[in-house]
């Protein structure tokens, strides 16, 4: 196995999983699974809690999972399985069916290669870059468009604050575009 190959295969996994393991799972530095547990405060903000639930605790409620104080307040907390899967599935580390989706990651906000699963609804979520892609159009051109209100207004934000559209409103989108062929009328995988 080399470096960069997670050595968590979270299919198999039944024990709660450590920042640690979690980030090995998705084959990222401790660190960000750090910042999904409790992220750091900002200076900015006078040292204030960010205004958005940690990623974790946001799945975590998403999927009806009790947490408990003895994760919540932990400096050393071990989330359950179901949890992390839906994390994955939610941010885009993991495909519908829970396995690791290869590629870049970036740094940040970065947009997902694949449509990510909202961990309530299981239904599929299109960011910027989906829709560009099937615009023939960059990423930007979208965000200019958002800017000056010239462009369908998204649906939500995700865990991570990223902007994104329900399969239907991404259609309509198309449509309006000229464009017949549908982004992705699959179903979302089973958690």
């Amino acid at each position: 196995m080399d470096a960069t190959t997670p050595d968590i295969d979270l299919s198999r996994r039944i024990e709660p999983l450590s920042l640690s393991d979690i980030s090995r799972a998705f084959g990222l530095s401790r660190s960000a699974a750090q910042k999904w547990h409790k992220p750091p405060t900002q200076a900015a903000t006078g040292n204030k809690a960010p205004a958005h639930k940690p990623a974790l605790h946001a799945v975590a409620e998403a999927i009806g999972a009790d947490l408990g104080p003895e994760v919540l307040e932990s400096a050393r907390p071990r989330y359950p399985v179901a949890v992390v899967l839906a994390l994955g599935k939610a941010l885009g580390y993991l495909d519908g069916r829970g396995r690791l989706v290869g590629g870049s990651h970036g740094k940040g906000r970065w947009l997902p290669a694949a449509p990510t699963i909202d961990p309530a609804t299981k239904k599929k979520r299109h960011y910027v870059n989906h829709l560009a892609t099937a615009l023939g159009i960059t990423n930007e051109a979208i965000e200019v468009s958002l800017h000056r209100d010239a462009f369908t207004e998204p649906d939500g934000t995700d865990e991570m604050g990223r902007i994104f559209w329900w399969t239907p409103t991404a259609n309509k989108i198309l449509k309006k575009a000229g464009i017949d062929t549908p982004i992705d009328t699959g179903a979302a995988a089973p958690n």
